[in-house]
């Protein structure tokens, strides 16, 4: 038949893991037509929480890549890669996007461009040894600053990334200071009494803790970096400097009056943007909060892998929902494992224990479990990770009991780690 055209292909602006897991869903959903991904730089997919293991000599480079080292899974599902081509608009009124002096059109698009570290526009925040952990470059750049032998480093952000490089230049001998604007380490994370137990643990390891600091500028002085701290009165010495405190998503391209942001995309179940045909996933997108029902950005890499595959399926026309995302943070530093599940502030009581060397706490709400923070004693996190979004699919938001009930087994291992061993 003359005068068809082909349709224009579905269009994906980034290269992370919720483009791949996008992918596989259009081609699992029966969809047939072409995809363009449009990838800002020319790594292939990465791991952005593993770029603090890298760096601290943890994993070898090649386990930055969980798809592999090259864009063959791409190829695998019949995209077109497109490296080295950031996205520099995105016209949802002519559905296109635009590329340097290109000009692509599509169907439908995806929003899945990531996150980049917050950089604080104090004076000296871009110096030479100021440094931020997010993507391989990163990695590499912490490295190659480590083989010029500093003796003091200033971590500033007292997250999950922040800790891994206190320990990176802790092993290293380094004198190291672990700096917060927060009043305490992992305030999101950790109800405050974990958190003092956490960082009388650091104490006692040599790590200097500075909370409720604010970091006001760095200048150079005499071949190092002075760290000026308001109220303080003395600038800090140090070799190295840190940011680890947070990431932004990477919407620059994003015409805030044709899509709604929060910061990041708004979306639905369906992964579906206000604007039809548009649609998000990943750490630009927001999330959906199983217990308090509420959307935020939710950095977890199971969270990207989620919406990107239900954002691909909805893409091809096939209806798939993802209800969202529990937080949870698991992490292993210095010796110390930590777990915190759930919200570990909302509850209206708790009960703590603890004995040679580990701690539980259990945060009720309502007289539910809602969170729980252990230090050493995590082997049943997952489980209780597992419960916890169960009973949120039961009673929360979300609520669909066929997908939520417990097994006679999962019941009887729920209690035993709910068990207080004094009790």
């Amino acid at each position: 038949m003359t005068g068809m055209t082909t349709p224009p292909p579905i269009a994906i602006i980034g290269n992370g893991c919720a483009a791949v897991e996008a992918c596989r869903g259009l081609r699992e959903s029966g969809y047939e037509g072409g995809i363009d991904v449009f990838a800002a730089g020319s790594l292939p997919t990465y791991n952005p929480m593993l770029t603090s293991y890298y760096a601290a000599g943890k994993i070898d480079y090649f386990l930055l890549f969980p798809y592999g080292e090259s864009n063959r899974v791409f190829q695998k599902y019949g995209a077109r890669i497109h490296p080295n081509s950031p996205v520099t608009a995105l016209d949802a009124d002519a559905a296109t996007v635009t590329v340097g002096d290109a000009v692509f059109p599509y169907r439908r698009c995806l929003i899945a461009s990531g996150a980049s570290p917050v950089v604080p526009p104090f004076p000296g925040s871009r110096l030479p040894g100021v440094y931020t952990m997010r993507t391989v470059e990163d990695a590499i750049a912490v490295r190659k600053a480590m083989t010029r032998s500093p003796t003091r480093a200033l971590v500033v952000g007292a997250s999950m990334v922040g800790i891994k490089l206190v320990e990176l230049f802790w092993k290293a001998g380094l004198r190291v200071i672990l700096a917060d604007l927060a009043e305490r380490i992992f305030p999101l994370a950790a109800h405050p009494d974990c958190s003092r137990r956490i960082e009388s643990r650091l104490s006692e390891k040599g790590i200097e803790q500075r909370y409720g600091a604010a970091l006001e500028r760095i200048e150079e002085r005499d071949g190092a970096l002075a760290a000026f701290f308001k109220d303080a009165a003395e600038p800090l010495a140090v070799d190295i400097v840190i940011l680890a405190i947070g990431v932004r998503p990477n919407l620059s391209f994003v015409d805030g009056d044709q899509i709604a942001l929060k910061p990041g995309v708004l979306v639905d179940t369906t992964m579906a943007s206000r604007r039809p045909g548009v649609y998000a996933a990943g750490d630009c997108a927001q999330g959906m909060n199983l217990q308090s029902g509420q959307q935020q950005i939710i950095g977890l890499w199971a969270n990207a892998r989620n919406q990107g595959y239900t954002a691909g399926c909805n893409m091809a026309g096939v209806r798939r929902d993802y209800a969202g995302e529990l937080l949870h943070n698991i992490t292993h530093f210095m010796g110390m494992d930590f777990v915190g599940i759930g919200d570990v502030m909302g509850g209206d009581e708790s009960r703590s224990e603890s004995g040679d060397g580990w701690y539980k706490q259990i945060f009720y709400k309502d007289g539910e479990v809602c969170g729980a923070n252990f230090i050493d004693d995590y082997h049943n996190a997952g489980l209780l990770k597992n419960a916890l979004v169960k009973q949120a699919l039961r009673t929360g938001p979300a609520r669909t009991p066929a997908d939520s009930e417990f097994s006679p087994l999962h019941q009887h291992l729920l209690e035993e780690v709910l068990a207080f061993r004094g009790a």
